[in-house]
């Protein structure tokens, strides 16, 4: 556990944490120091507004949001980001939450009205990284600017008193179990089994298709064509194998896995590259947005097009701008 005895010298220890994050990275927003403000950033993260709520992946997305956010302060003339930390506590060892207040000025003039933000950060390789930020202004998608503002808190969300980040220490161990649950299922090819780890309707995406699964007639086919891969003998064994896996949320975990259909010991296909959106729900987790590295233009398909590209889920959000944005 955290050093130190009693919550609230847990607490202070909280505040005095996230508080050099926010005063590093608001130096480095101040400054258009991309790499600074890179340093204290964990991919993937969560960035979430009053209308936007996406997981920033790769290097490219994260660059231009963070210069577009200092620009957009630049643009404003503002010269002192101040942006105070006002409660924080450890949700385990390894993770800290916390709100703050942003106030950007020009000298003394507010340059927009100060708004509040939640914000998550993680212990990671020795260094505090922020992995989730929700702020109460409006924004019309990612790169995010200081344009539009929420007249309403609404990032302070109450204790949650199923939080998972308090009970799971090892995320990618718990989405491994998931994958291994869905893939028992398939083998023994029990789609009751299966169908029961999806929370419906669920996402799936391909490179060039989107689809709603919103009953369990439209998962079957998907469960199907894995199924015949391996009982009409094209492959002999399939896997799911974990990469890495991260809570977005208090219940909603992000993970990275290679699904690898082999024959006699030998790939029978590429490997597909796969990301899924989990939710925990209940008592246990569900599948809530899958996206398969595969070329594949049309739902169903009789068998999968592996290519090496992942489309990030900022290219799926905005291909389907008219979907629900939320996790």
């Amino acid at each position: 556990m955290v050093e130190g005895s009693g919550n609230h010298i847990q607490r202070a220890d909280a505040m005095s944490l996230m508080q050099d994050v926010l005063d590093t990275q608001s130096r480095a927003l101040l400054d258009g120091d991309v790499a600074t403000m890179r340093t204290t950033l964990n991919t993937p993260y969560r960035r979430i507004t009053m209308d936007v709520d996406l997981i920033v992946e790769n290097e490219a997305d994260l660059h231009a949001g963070v210069s577009a956010f200092s620009n957009s302060l630049r643009s404003l003339g503002v010269n002192q980001l101040i942006r105070l930390a006002t409660d924080a506590e450890f949700i385990n060892d390894q993770m800290i939450e916390g709100h703050y207040v942003t106030h950007a000025l020009r000298n003394a003039t507010k340059m927009v009205p100060s708004y509040l933000n939640r914000i998550v950060l993680q212990h990671v390789d020795g260094v505090w990284r922020t992995i989730e930020v929700a702020s109460e202004f409006e924004s019309r998608g990612w790169p995010i600017n200081l344009m539009h503002f929420a007249s309403q808190g609404t990032v302070r969300n109450p204790k949650d008193m199923h939080d998972q980040r308090r009970n799971v220490n090892n995320p990618l161990r718990v989405y491994q179990q998931f994958l291994d649950r869905l893939t028992d299922a398939t083998r023994e090819r029990d789609f009751d089994a299966y169908i029961a780890l999806c929370d419906l309707p669920y996402t799936y995406h391909g490179n060039a298709l989107d689809t709603l699964m919103s009953t369990p007639e439209d998962v079957r086919p998907l469960f199907d064509m894995t199924v015949d891969m391996i009982s009409g003998g094209k492959a002999d064994t399939f896997e799911r194998k974990a990469e890495t896996a991260q809570f977005m949320g208090p219940n909603i975990m992000c993970g990275y896995h290679n699904s690898v259909f082999s024959k006699d010991g030998q790939a029978a296909i590429p490997a597909i590259k796969t990301r899924m959106i989990l939710k925990h729900i209940g008592m246990g987790w569900k599948l809530k947005h899958v996206t398969d590295s595969i070329a594949n233009d049309t739902y169903p398909y009789s068998a999968p097009e592996p290519t090496d590209a992942l489309l990030t889920h900022r290219d799926i959000q905005e291909r389907t701008k008219s979907w629900p944005t939320s996790l």
